[in-house]
């Protein structure tokens, strides 16, 4: 299925499979999301509907998050799979997707 980002207010819904192919446009589309946020906004990032973990998955994530970060933005990542938890764990990135233990 082919990747998707759908915008719900303080929501950003990540559907499909993301790829080397897909992950440029789709790192633009959510860094445009998060510049029309308000600084001290608390916004999420749903994953739910995403279809495979993969390392251009979190290094997608990883970019948003640093960008949230550098907005003064609170960005939770939501419905992560166990791989993608994993994976996240095993690069030493876990605590960027599921916060401090």
């Amino acid at each position: 299925m082919k990747a998707s980002v759908t915008e719900e207010g303080n929501r950003l819904i990540l559907g499909g499979v993301v790829t080397a192919d897909n992950a440029l446009a789709l790192r633009q589309q959510g860094e445009r999301w998060l510049s029309s946020r308000t600084r001290g906004d608390r916004l999420s990032v749903d994953l739910s509907a995403v279809e495979s973990a993969s390392s251009v998955l979190l290094s997608l994530l990883l970019c948003w998050l640093r960008e949230a970060r550098r907005m003064n933005l609170t960005l939770a990542v939501k419905g992560a799979s166990g791989q993608l938890l994993e994976l996240s764990r095993l690069n030493g990135v876990s605590h960027w997707l599921t916060g401090p233990a």
